[in-house]
């Protein structure tokens, strides 16, 4: 069986991402996937499987959004090498608050049988807190 490469299915997710669409995302994950998120945050951690990356991981995130303010990443760079795809993008949206949300990312992935296998997440967890979590 021929399986796309890394870098196409990276592209995949990212277009899966933009549209919201969960079919297509899962289409781009492996069963086991893993993500890792740094950070000292609620969403911080390590999920295993689109179960908890879904449940645990990226609604949540997205419920931390305006949920008619489009979400969108923009990639400033992408380079491929093998099984491992590392992306440099800027996400951006509106926080619940109305505050606008721009962060810079670094992604880097592993891709498995033309899947994603792992996903390691790099970003200002502290603005990411600050603007998705205030406190009060």
């Amino acid at each position: 069986m021929t399986h796309p490469d890394a870098k196409s299915v990276v592209l995949a997710y990212l277009r899966a991402i933009d549209a919201r669409d969960p079919e297509a995302i899962t289409a781009t994950l492996h069963d086991d996937a893993v993500f890792h998120i740094p950070g000292d945050h609620p969403l911080a951690g390590a999920w295993v499987g689109f179960d908890e990356i879904l449940n645990k991981f990226m609604l949540p995130l997205m419920e931390r959004f305006t949920p008619d303010a489009p979400y969108t990443v923009e990639t400033r760079g992408l380079v491929a090498e093998g099984d491992t795809v590392v992306l440099d993008c800027v996400a951006r949206s509106t926080a619940r608050a109305g505050v606008p949300y721009e962060t810079d990312i670094v992604s880097v992935y592993t891709v498995r049988d033309g899947r994603i296998a792992v996903m390691r997440e790099y970003f200002d967890t502290q603005y990411f807190t600050r603007t998705l979590f205030p406190a009060g």
